[in-house]
């Protein structure tokens, strides 16, 4: 690892000795350094939607060191290839190294073939100041998966973009898992199967743009060994696909979203309203978990800040998620009652909705090993609390040079239907960070953070964090 980050510092000194081509190349590098002085374990907005790249436990130093090879935007080839390469490297209580990207892709027109893990984010969502994507968001490790894909909309019409479309199509292995039920207490594989379609209504240049879609995900494996008379993989993976009923159950920990949403495009701001509603075992289909989702208001400006002021806002937003209905707390398949969805949990795996102990979806529903040590845990489930209400809000905003980000977060916890919290726990969550340009390395940047946990969910904490990035073009 030592060799590694000093092959990095090596290739960053000479990179930035060196003229800077802009947008004329296709390689790009990145570094990333952070010192984290913690009173306790790490805050919740400083390591979550984070890719997994900071710990969980407390102090830290951190490195990050990238390289990608990205698609040239003017190039009119049928055939591009890009690929990417980012190394992480943590100090801290139980050090660790390991590669979030890692993978190649090629694109043939407007369809891409990708090999490998790769940094992704699926629903409608704005990507910089959410909560989270209830689905697949930016919490955990990226997973090796195969995928085609397209990178951007495709119009429906050609030469007319009216209506649009953009999709995906994987599936990924997630390694080992223990197992809850089953004739076995744990299998050597599990997978993951996921797609996505979204449509966009409007063209580029129209001040509305309307979008509709659905994703959905199903974490699968070892069928044949933990039911007797089980499905052999190949078989399984058609029930995954399309979702089919088997033994009165369905293969696999489905989960999904489907969402809405709708861009307007003002003189100085857009305005970004959207909705993720979740399904997962036939309560949205019956609406008896309607009220369940992620709703949000994003304004994000649309021009830069032409007169130089002083003090530019440059996006906000607001959030409410919201998860207590689970269509009810009774499940009764034969009686076809749907609730008590206990999201982000499952019966057979006991990781549940999640890749190497962190949430695969929203991180404002947790792991139960960060909560407090007065909340009960059980060895069965991923999360003891995935019944909530939160408010999320999020600023960005530039004075004379500083760039000011604020994400602030309060959530209602009712714990499971199964181990209700008795009563309910509030808690806060807090992340200031401020970032100024400097000119070492033909400019880079400079940052200091301060995070905290307020509440009874999680252990009260606070931690001030040092910052430098770069980002340039080889």
């Amino acid at each position: 690892m030592v060799r590694i980050i000093i092959y990095s510092l090596l290739y960053l000194v000479l990179a930035g000795k060196m003229p800077a081509s802009g947008q004329d190349s296709t390689i790009v590098y990145s570094a990333n350094i952070q010192v984290s002085l913690a009173s306790r374990q790490t805050p919740y907005w400083l390591q979550s939607n984070q890719y997994g790249a900071f710990p969980k436990s407390g102090s830290f130093i951190s490195g990050q060191w990238g390289i990608y090879k990205i698609y040239k935007p003017e190039n009119k080839k049928l055939f591009q290839w890009s690929g990417g390469i980012q190394f992480i490297s943590n100090i801290s209580k139980s050090s660790t190294a390991f590669f979030t990207d890692l993978y190649t892709a090629v694109k043939l027109g407007p369809i891409e073939l990708s090999i490998g893990q790769r940094k992704s984010f699926y629903g409608l969502a704005d990507t910089t100041l959410t909560s989270g994507s209830l689905a697949m968001s930016d919490n955990s490790r990226p997973y090796p998966k195969i995928q085609i894909s397209s990178p951007g909309f495709i119009n429906l019409i050609p030469k007319h973009d009216l209506v649009a479309f953009k999709f995906s199509y994987s599936d990924g292995l997630l390694g080992s898992a223990l197992v809850n039920y089953g004739n076995v207490d744990h299998v050597p594989n599990i997978y993951m199967h996921q797609k996505n379609l979204y449509l966009r209504f409007g063209g580029k240049d129209q001040k509305i743009n309307l979008y509709a879609g659905f994703n959905h995900q199903v974490i699968w494996g070892g069928e044949d060994k933990i039911f007797t008379g089980g499905l052999k993989s190949w078989e399984a993976y058609k029930y995954v696909i399309f979702g089919k009923a088997w033994a009165a159950s369905r293969v696999g920990n489905h989960f999904g979203t489907i969402d809405l949403g709708g861009v307007i495009k003002g003189k100085n701001w857009d305005i970004f309203l959207y909705r993720q509603a979740i399904y997962e075992d036939g309560s949205l289909r019956k609406l008896s978990n309607i009220a369940d989702g992620l709703n949000g208001l994003s304004f994000k400006r649309n021009k830069p800040n032409l007169h130089h002021s002083r003090y530019f806002v440059k996006r906000f937003l607001f959030e409410y998620v919201y998860t207590k209905s689970q269509g009810g707390s009774v499940f009764d398949y034969n009686a076809h009652i749907f609730g008590n969805d206990n999201y982000y949990n499952h019966y057979v795996y006991t990781q549940g909705w999640s890749y190497r102990n962190r949430s695969i979806g929203t991180p404002v529903i947790g792991p139960q090993n960060v909560t407090a040590n007065t909340i009960p845990r059980h060895e069965s489930i991923f999360t003891n609390n995935n019944r909530i209400m939160a408010l999320h809000a999020g600023f960005e905003a530039s004075i004379s040079n500083l760039d000011i980000l604020v994400k602030s977060t309060y959530s209602h916890n009712s714990g499971t239907y199964d181990f209700p919290f008795t009563p309910s726990l509030n808690q806060y969550l807090l992340l200031l960070r401020i970032e100024k340009p400097i000119r070492i390395w033909n400019k880079s940047h400079l940052s200091i953070s301060l995070a905290t946990d307020l509440g009874k969910l999680y252990p009260k904490t606070s931690a001030l964090t040092f910052g430098w990035h770069k980002v340039g073009f080889f």
